[in-house]
Parts: structure tokens; C-alpha cells; sequence
């Protein structure tokens, strides 16, 4: 499986606003689209981590971003920086 690890800044007072589109929006289309969520982290109040994983990540990957309930969603306008990484698992 190859994972992603995904890491965000928020904007000033976009915590909860964010975490309502990850929870509600991101995780459940990920998952549709054949995506696993290995886990999702705040680390403070501007910072979240999480890791997603698909055996056939870059095509999967498409699907999801052109899929019709992602269209209508933007998470981008709660982030101020985004940093992505595939990880190598050790363990």
C-alpha cells in the first residue's frame, strides 16, 4: 500500500469549520473512493496531520479529486499551508 502523509496549517480560526469538511465530507469520500484514513491528528490549534493510504494510490487518487461531491467542496480555503509526503513504513 503506498501512504500519504498529509500535513496542514490552518488559517486562524478555521478548526472548526475544517473538521466539520475532513469529518463529514473528505473522510467518507476517501473512503468511497477505496482510500484508507490510518489516522488524523491535531497537533495544537492550527495544525492537523493525517495519513491516507491506497494500494493504487495515483489513479485512486484522480477519481477522488474528480469526483462530483468533491467539485463541491473547496478545504482549501482553511488552510494556509500544505506540506505531502508518500512514507515508507518501518514497522
Amino acid at each position: 500500500m503506498t501512504v500519504q502523509m498529509r500535513r496542514y496549517r490552518l488559517k486562524e480560526g478555521a478548526k472548526e469549520a475544517f473538521q466539520k469538511v475532513f469529518l463529514e465530507v473528505i473522510v467518507p469520500l476517501r473512503q468511497a473512493t477505496g482510500f484508507q484514513v490510518l489516522g488524523a491528528y491535531w497537533i495544537g490549534e492550527r495544525e492537523f496531520l493525517w495519513f491516507v493510504g491506497h494500494e493504487e494510490f495515483l489513479e485512486a487518487e484522480k477519481a477522488y479529486y474528480s469526483h462530483p461531491e468533491r467539485q463541491k467542496v473547496d478545504p482549501s480555503q482553511y488552510l494556509e499551508e500544505v506540506e505531502t509526503r508518500f512514507v515508507e513504513r518501518l514497522i
